[in-house]
């Protein structure tokens, strides 16, 4: 992302600059220091950070001269009083007050999620077209992708319809309100899957606690101010952020990279009640052991490396690998008979004893069930298969 800092001041023009570019790795920054030099410039740029003062222009002239030209714009400024009274701050991005390191910080943060954003699909419900005309122009200026809805039923269908990273709605509005939407909300998205901002002129606090305690996540109070709603945002979503971080982290095997017990225990046993057909194949790699004291452990997780790597990429789009532990792996395959799954691990099989990238030879053994009430019932049967098969000479599938 190219960003122009407009600033007098080569001192912290450079500071600005060095802060972005050694934390986020998808910033190029330029540096201008004059109006007149920045007329004479005719390269284009993502995002343009502008000094309130500049000295060879008057007061805001320069910032009304970005915004005709439909800039995105953060102001930086010393004079906090006068920004705060500038008709145009509604049509900025934001503004930043001239102070210490953590105002860069903030900055940063700023940045970071200017451009993160416009990677996500935010839904506005509003009955009124006068205030989602307003909502949609603030939140286009943080860069999202805008679908809108008048009500809660028009919502519903946009959801089904479009991938959703955040739902800002109203209460009060006709057919399906914003109660009745939460609540709908919440049967298919859990509270830390999708963010909700409600934002409402209802001055029943009864009401603001009770769709918070529904599922919504924050509640901003109309009329509200442009900054509240973009910092209201910008905070939920960072806490987005880091929670998709953590589960990415906690729920993914670090060396296979394919999911752990972690998240079977966890995610696994609702799929398992959604499909009323389902099969569970268990995987074991042929005499690792002999593997590890042969070639040594580091040769070992190359193989595990390498056996992960078979299974997820030659199973269908809807299954799940697990790694169940040690040299054990576990495939989840929804809408799927034990004789469907027959097929798709005898795939896996041929394609393993044909891959020449292998680092040592090896094969593996597996057990599949599709009986059970449980999943821990149809693991413990498959597993019971598995065991068939290493009874019976290993490299080989029982169902």
């Amino acid at each position: 992302m190219k960003i122009l800092i407009l600033e007098d001041s080569r001192t912290y023009a450079l500071l600005i600059k060095k802060f972005l570019e050694k934390n986020l790795v998808f910033v190029e920054c330029d540096i201008i220091g004059s109006f007149k030099d920045f007329q004479e410039n005719s390269k284009e740029y993502d995002l343009y950070i502008v000094d309130y003062v500049l000295p060879d222009v008057q007061a805001d002239e320069h910032i009304k001269y970005l915004l005709e030209n439909n800039k995105k714009i953060i102001i930086m400024t010393q004079f906090e009083e006068k920004v705060l009274d500038l008709k145009l701050l509604d049509k900025v991005i934001d503004f930043v007050i001239k102070d210490d390191v953590s105002v860069i910080n903030y900055l940063v943060r700023l940045v970071k999620r200017f451009y993160k954003n416009r990677f996500l699909n935010v839904l506005v419900v509003e009955d009124s077209k006068t205030i989602r005309a307003v909502e949609v122009s603030h939140l286009k200026l943080l860069n999202f992708n805008i679908f809108e809805a008048e009500n809660g039923e028009e919502a519903l269908k946009v959801l089904e319809k479009e991938h959703i990273d955040l739902v800002v709605t109203d209460i009060e509005m006709p057919k399906l309100d914003g109660i009745g939407l939460v609540k709908e909300i919440r049967k298919e998205h859990s509270i830390d899957d999708l963010p909700i901002l409600v934002v409402s002129s209802v001055e029943s606090v009864y009401t603001a606690l009770k769709i918070l305690k529904l599922g919504a996540n924050d509640f901003v109070r109309k009329p509200f101010q442009k900054a509240e709603l973009i910092i209201r945002i910008n905070n939920l979503l960072e806490i987005y952020d880091y929670l998709s971080k953590y589960k990415n982290d906690s729920f993914i095997d670090g060396l296979t990279k394919v999911y752990n017990r972690f998240y079977l225990e966890t995610n696994l046993e609702n799929m398992f009640k959604l499909c009323p057909v389902k099969s569970v194949a268990m995987l074991d790699i042929d005499f690792f052991k002999k593997v590890n004291d042969t070639y040594g452990h580091q040769k070992g997780d190359e193989v595990l490396v390498h056996f992960a790597s078979l299974i997820k990429n030659n199973i269908r789009k809807e299954d799940v690998v697990v790694r169940y532990g040690g040299e054990e792996f576990l495939i989840f395959m929804p809408n799927t008979s034990k004789k469907e799954a027959f097929v798709v691990l005898m795939k896996l099989k041929k394609l393993l004893e044909a891959a020449d990238d292998k680092p040592v030879p090896y094969t593996f053994s597996a057990g599949i069930s599709d009986e059970g009430e449980t999943l821990a019932e149809m693991i413990k049967n498959a597993d019971e298969k598995l065991y068939q098969s290493k009874e019976n000479g290993r490299n080989r599938i029982t169902i």
